[in-house]
């Protein structure tokens, strides 16, 4: 009879014991981000960090159109396509002046906010556009 009230007892230590487990298996980092493994190497994949990447990538009038190009794609390598929704939901809608193809607008424009699918069609060129999007189908 004993053994029966213990029973339900000995399941609620053991389902502590493996949700203890798995909290402490999730590794964070200090922003709180969980880290995604692939086998034994541990990779950080930081969505707002990558999408700021790219803002200031392409929000600079300085920058060149092959420093602009090359921050992109450096900044793309490696991301899944299931992580770059993550990205453009990061990235939101955001002001960009398709005229002199930056952030600045003169007192008579009105500022329009474009998703980072227009942000991209508009900074690279159709080719390279097209390259990204080969490797983004669903969401370029």
């Amino acid at each position: 009879m004993d053994s029966f009230k213990m029973l339900p007892i000995s399941f609620g230590v053991a389902g502590l014991g493996i949700f203890l487990f798995a909290v402490f298996k999730a590794r964070k980092d200090k922003n709180g981000n969980a880290f995604l493994t692939k086998g034994t190497s541990i990779e950080s994949f930081n969505a707002k960090e990558i999408a700021e990447a790219l803002y200031n990538a392409m929000k600079e009038a300085n920058f060149t159109n092959s420093e602009k190009r090359s921050t992109i794609f450096t900044t793309l390598t490696g991301v899944s396509q299931a992580q770059f929704s993550w990205v453009i939901k990061a990235f939101g809608n955001r002001n960009y002046n398709t005229i002199t193809g930056n952030t600045y607008f003169a007192f008579w424009q009105t500022p329009t906010r474009h998703s980072l699918k227009r942000w991209l069609k508009e900074e690279l060129s159709e080719s390279d556009y097209n390259l990204l999007k080969s490797n983004y189908p669903k969401y370029l």
